[in-house]
């Protein structure tokens, strides 16, 4: 698969990166949306609303996108361990498409990075646990990288929706290296 090219505007976002630690970056990021599920839970199990129209995220604002769903896709991730674990699944990017992250079973830490170049959080990074052990859903909008390390020894499943069906004769898909130095995210797990 060929991937797209860094338009010139991402670059300069990332050459600006250079000088600036990642750990002067964190907070969240303009236009990511994150949707906390409810558990509907008796004696047989549970039941969650992953998506619904009208739906709102957790600080009131709409969830769903305006234009529908192109795509609905899963991915596994085997959790190989250790500290970190060896799996990281990072970063990638989109120009046209909404990314739409539930991790279904496991536990995962996902890290976004503001690669807009008109951004109020420009080079910002976000980091967020999703899966069993917190279950929601993050809304990520197009020139946000993205990426996931599995955080325990359990595989990761991401079920994902996305705004633009995949064309394998014109993919919306970018990618950076997961360890590159003008992001610099520290990728390393904290024991407490």
């Amino acid at each position: 698969m060929a991937w797209k090219t860094l338009p010139v505007s991402m670059e300069r976002v990332l050459q600006s990166l250079r000088d600036i630690p990642a750990s002067h970056r964190m907070g969240g990021i303009e236009g990511v949306m994150v949707k906390t599920f409810r558990k509907h839970v008796d004696q047989r199990g549970y039941f969650i609303e992953q998506l619904k129209r009208g739906d709102l995220d957790d600080a009131g604002a709409p969830f769903c996108p305006t234009e529908p769903f192109a795509q609905m896709s899963r991915s596994l991730a085997y959790a190989r361990g250790g500290n970190p674990p060896e799996l990281i699944k990072a970063f990638h990017w989109h120009e046209r498409q909404w990314d739409y992250w539930d991790i279904v079973a496991g536990n995962a830490r996902v890290v976004l990075v503001d690669l807009r170049e008109e951004s109020p959080t420009v080079g910002r990074i976000q980091t967020l646990m999703l899966g069993e052990n917190s279950p929601r859903m993050v809304a990520i909008p197009p020139f946000v990288a993205h990426g996931y390390q599995a955080v325990d020894l359990r595989d990761v499943v991401l079920t994902y929706y996305v705004t633009e069906p995949y064309d394998p004769d014109d993919p919306d898909e970018g990618r950076i290296a997961w360890d590159d130095e003008r992001i610099g995210f520290d990728w390393s797990i904290q024991n407490i």
